[in-house]
Protein backbone atom coordinates (compact mmCIF):
# COMPACT_ATOMS: atom_id res chain seq x y z
CA UNK A 1 0.00 0.00 0.00
CA UNK A 2 2.82 2.41 0.70
CA UNK A 3 4.21 2.23 -2.88
CA UNK A 4 0.64 2.49 -4.24
CA UNK A 5 -0.11 5.72 -2.39
CA UNK A 6 3.40 7.07 -3.04
CA UNK A 7 2.79 6.76 -6.76
CA UNK A 8 -0.64 8.37 -6.48
CA UNK A 9 0.66 11.20 -4.29
CA UNK A 10 3.11 12.30 -7.02
CA UNK A 11 0.14 13.57 -9.01
CA UNK A 12 1.56 12.30 -12.30
CA UNK A 13 -0.84 10.64 -14.72
CA UNK A 14 1.68 7.93 -15.67
CA UNK A 15 2.31 7.11 -12.02
CA UNK A 16 -1.44 6.92 -11.42
CA UNK A 17 -1.84 4.49 -14.33
CA UNK A 18 1.10 2.41 -13.03
CA UNK A 19 -0.29 2.28 -9.46
CA UNK A 20 -3.78 1.26 -10.60
CA UNK A 21 -2.46 -1.30 -13.11
CA UNK A 22 -0.17 -2.99 -10.59
CA UNK A 23 -2.96 -2.86 -8.00
CA UNK A 24 -5.38 -4.57 -10.39
CA UNK A 25 -2.81 -7.27 -11.23
CA UNK A 26 -2.33 -7.94 -7.50
CA UNK A 27 -6.11 -7.98 -7.00
CA UNK A 28 -6.45 -10.51 -9.83
CA UNK A 29 -3.76 -12.71 -8.28
CA UNK A 30 -5.77 -12.75 -5.04
CA UNK A 31 -9.20 -13.06 -6.63
CA UNK A 32 -8.38 -15.89 -9.06
CA UNK A 33 -7.94 -18.72 -6.51
CA UNK A 34 -10.58 -17.31 -4.17
CA UNK A 35 -13.56 -19.09 -5.74
CA UNK A 36 -11.91 -22.50 -5.48
CA UNK A 37 -10.80 -21.79 -1.92
CA UNK A 38 -14.30 -20.77 -0.81
CA UNK A 39 -16.05 -23.64 -2.56
CA UNK A 40 -13.82 -26.23 -0.87
CA UNK A 41 -14.85 -24.96 2.55
CA UNK A 42 -18.33 -26.47 2.08
CA UNK A 43 -19.69 -29.89 1.21
CA UNK A 44 -21.08 -30.13 -2.30
CA UNK A 45 -24.73 -30.18 -1.14
CA UNK A 46 -24.41 -26.77 0.50
CA UNK A 47 -21.51 -25.25 -1.44
CA UNK A 48 -23.42 -22.61 -3.38
CA UNK A 49 -25.33 -21.35 -0.35
CA UNK A 50 -22.35 -21.46 1.98
CA UNK A 51 -19.97 -19.64 -0.31
CA UNK A 52 -22.61 -17.14 -1.36
CA UNK A 53 -23.75 -16.29 2.16
CA UNK A 54 -20.14 -15.92 3.30
CA UNK A 55 -19.20 -13.67 0.39
CA UNK A 56 -22.31 -11.50 0.72
CA UNK A 57 -21.89 -11.12 4.47
CA UNK A 58 -18.22 -10.21 4.08
CA UNK A 59 -18.97 -7.58 1.43
CA UNK A 60 -21.48 -5.89 3.74
CA UNK A 61 -19.53 -6.29 7.00
CA UNK A 62 -16.06 -5.41 5.71
CA UNK A 63 -16.41 -3.97 2.22
CA UNK A 64 -19.15 -1.42 2.83
CA UNK A 65 -17.48 0.55 5.63
CA UNK A 66 -13.97 0.42 4.11
CA UNK A 67 -14.33 3.56 1.93
CA UNK A 68 -15.93 5.42 4.84
CA UNK A 69 -13.07 4.41 7.14
CA UNK A 70 -10.46 5.37 4.54
CA UNK A 71 -12.13 8.76 4.00
CA UNK A 72 -12.30 9.41 7.76
CA UNK A 73 -8.63 8.46 8.15
CA UNK A 74 -7.58 10.76 5.31
CA UNK A 75 -9.69 13.59 6.72
CA UNK A 76 -8.34 13.16 10.25
CA UNK A 77 -4.66 12.66 9.46
CA UNK A 78 -4.31 14.32 6.03
CA UNK A 79 -2.02 11.45 5.04
CA UNK A 80 -2.31 8.12 3.25
CA UNK A 81 -0.18 6.37 5.92
CA UNK A 82 -3.13 5.50 8.22
CA UNK A 83 -5.04 4.14 5.21
CA UNK A 84 -2.06 1.98 4.30
CA UNK A 85 -1.87 0.67 7.85
CA UNK A 86 -5.63 -0.06 7.82
CA UNK A 87 -5.32 -2.06 4.58
CA UNK A 88 -2.27 -3.92 5.92
CA UNK A 89 -4.22 -4.82 9.10
CA UNK A 90 -7.08 -6.15 6.96
CA UNK A 91 -4.59 -8.18 4.91
CA UNK A 92 -3.08 -9.65 8.08
CA UNK A 93 -6.56 -10.62 9.26
CA UNK A 94 -7.05 -12.38 5.92
CA UNK A 95 -3.77 -14.29 6.34
CA UNK A 96 -4.89 -15.45 9.80
CA UNK A 97 -8.27 -16.58 8.43
CA UNK A 98 -6.67 -18.51 5.56
CA UNK A 99 -4.18 -20.14 7.93
CA UNK A 100 -7.04 -21.21 10.23
CA UNK A 101 -9.07 -22.76 7.38
CA UNK A 102 -9.14 -26.54 7.32
CA UNK A 103 -7.35 -28.41 4.54
CA UNK A 104 -9.83 -30.32 2.38
CA UNK A 105 -7.40 -32.33 0.25
CA UNK A 106 -8.20 -35.68 1.91
CA UNK A 107 -11.86 -35.00 2.67
CA UNK A 108 -14.77 -36.30 0.60
CA UNK A 109 -16.66 -33.11 -0.15
CA UNK A 110 -19.82 -35.09 -0.94
CA UNK A 111 -20.09 -36.20 2.71
CA UNK A 112 -21.98 -33.90 5.04
CA UNK A 113 -21.59 -34.20 8.79
CA UNK A 114 -24.90 -33.98 10.65
CA UNK A 115 -25.32 -32.02 13.85
CA UNK A 116 -25.08 -35.22 15.93
CA UNK A 117 -21.75 -36.14 14.33
CA UNK A 118 -23.17 -38.90 12.10
CA UNK A 119 -22.52 -38.79 8.40
CA UNK A 120 -25.41 -38.40 6.04
CA UNK A 121 -25.99 -41.25 3.62
CA UNK A 122 -23.83 -40.94 0.51
CA UNK A 123 -25.49 -39.31 -2.44
CA UNK A 124 -26.49 -41.54 -5.34
CA UNK A 125 -23.58 -41.18 -7.73
CA UNK A 126 -24.98 -43.30 -10.51
CA UNK A 127 -26.02 -41.52 -13.67
CA UNK A 128 -29.73 -41.03 -13.88
CA UNK A 129 -31.36 -40.92 -17.31
CA UNK A 130 -34.15 -38.56 -16.30
CA UNK A 131 -31.84 -36.03 -14.57
CA UNK A 132 -30.53 -33.16 -16.61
Amino acid sequence: MFPFFSLIDTGGFGNLILAVTVGLVMHGAMYAPQAAFFSEMFATRMRYSGASIGAQFASVAAGAPAPLIATALLSSYDSSTPISLYVIAAALLTVVAVAAAKETRNRDLADVESVGGRRSPPADRTPDAHRV
